[in-house]
C-alpha cells in the first residue's frame, strides 16, 4: 500500500498532488508549533534549534552517507545558501518574540506573502497570476484577523521579525530556483549542514559566551519535541518540500504553506489549552478561503465562462 502511495505522487507529479504534500508539511510544522513552545520551557532558543538540526543532519547520514560525496559541490553549495535564509528566518523570528507578541510575530512572519511574488520576478522572472494576487490579500487578510495584531503596538521585536519574514520570502523564490535543477539530497545535505554549523556558532557566541544564557534541561516532553521537530518537521517535512516545490510555483507554495498558521491555532487548543476566539476560527476560514481560491479560480470560472 505504501508503494502504491508513493508511486501515484512521484509518477507524473501534479500541482494538485505536490500541494497536498506541501500542506502535509504545513499540518506537521503547525503540530511543531506548540510543541517547541513548551520545550522552550527547558531549553534556550538556539540551543533548541542547535539540537534538533544536529539531529536531522545525523539521521541524513545515517540514509545517505555513501552518497554524500558523490554530491556535486555547487549543488551542496546552492543548499548551504537555502540553509542561511532559513536560518536567518528562525533565529530572528525567535530573537523577535522576545520583544514582541506572538500575535505580531504570527502576522509579520506571514507577510512574507506580499513580498513572495516581487522577489519570484526578480529571480526567476515569473509573474503571478490573478487569483494568485487575490488569494494573497485573502489570506493575509485571515493572518491579520488570526493574530488579534490590531489589539496590540508594533514595537523593536516586529522589526526583527520582519527580517524573519524577508529570508522565509527569499528561502521560498531559491528553493523553487533551485530545485528544478539540482538534485534534491545535494541541497537537502547542504541545508541541513549549513543550519547546523550556523546554530552551533550561534549558540557557542551568542547563548553561552556573550549572554550566558545556555539552556537544556533533559526530560521526556524536550526530547520528543526534539526528536519530532529533527526527524518529522525538519528531515522528512523539508525533503517533501524541496522535493515537490518545484511543481507549483513560489506564490502558491506560500499559500499552502500559510496554513502551518490554523494547524498550529488548532493544535494549541489541544496541547496548550488555548480557547479558539471567534477571531481566530474567522481568521482560519478566511485563509482557507484565500487558498482555495487560488487554487480553484480557474477551473470553476472555465465551468461558467
Amino acid at each position: 500500500m505504501f508503494n502504491r502511495i508513493k508511486e501515484y505522487f512521484t509518477v507524473n507529479p501534479t500541482n494538485y498532488k505536490s500541494e497536498f504534500l506541501l500542506l502535509l508539511c504545513a499540518f506537521v510544522w503547525g503540530f511543531s508549533f506548540p510543541s517547541v513552545k513548551i520545550a522552550l520551557e527547558y531549553s534556550s532558543p538556539n540551543a533548541f534549534i542547535f539540537f534538533r538540526f544536529f539531529l536531522t543532519l545525523i539521521v541524513f547520514y545515517a540514509f545517505y552517507r555513501k552518497k554524500i560525496k558523490q554530491f556535486n559541490k555547487k549543488e551542496v553549495y546552492q543548499g548551504m545558501i537555502l540553509g542561511f535564509f532559513l536560518f536567518a528566518g528562525f533565529s530572528t523570528q525567535t530573537f523577535g518574540l522576545k520583544y514582541t507578541t506572538a500575535s505580531n510575530s504570527a502576522f509579520i512572519t506571514g507577510t512574507y506573502l506580499i513580498l513572495v511574488p516581487f522577489i519570484q520576478i526578480s529571480i526567476i522572472k515569473i509573474k503571478p497570476k490573478f487569483e494568485n494576487i487575490i488569494g494573497i490579500f485573502i489570506v493575509l487578510a485571515g493572518v491579520y484577523v488570526l493574530s488579534g495584531i490590531h489589539e496590540s503596538n508594533l514595537n523593536f521585536g516586529d522589526a526583527i521579525t520582519f527580517i524573519c519574514s524577508v529570508a522565509f520570502a527569499y528561502h521560498i523564490v531559491y528553493l523553487d530556483k533551485f530545485s528544478r535543477k539540482s538534485d534534491t539530497l545535494a541541497l537537502i545535505y547542504g541545508q541541513y549542514f549549513s543550519m547546523t554549523v550556523l546554530s552551533l556558532v550561534s549558540l557557542v557566541f551568542i547563548d553561552y559566551a556573550m549572554l550566558g544564557t545556555y539552556k537544556f534541561e533533559l526530560n521526556s516532553f524536550l526530547i520528543f519535541s526534539t526528536v519530532f521537530n529533527g526527524i518529522f518537521s525538519t528531515f522528512i517535512a523539508l525533503y517533501i518540500a524541496m522535493k515537490f516545490q518545484k511543481y507549483t510555483t513560489p506564490v502558491r507554495a506560500g499559500l499552502v504553506y500559510n496554513m502551518e498558521q490554523v494547524f498550529a491555532v488548532i493544535f494549541s487548543y489541544f496541547m496548550l489549552n488555548e480557547v479558539l476566539a471567534a477571531n481566530q476560527i474567522i481568521g482560519g476560514l478566511l485563509i482557507l478561503a484565500g487558498l482555495l481560491f487560488s487554487e480553484f479560480y480557474k477551473g470553476i470560472s472555465r465551468k461558467f465562462a
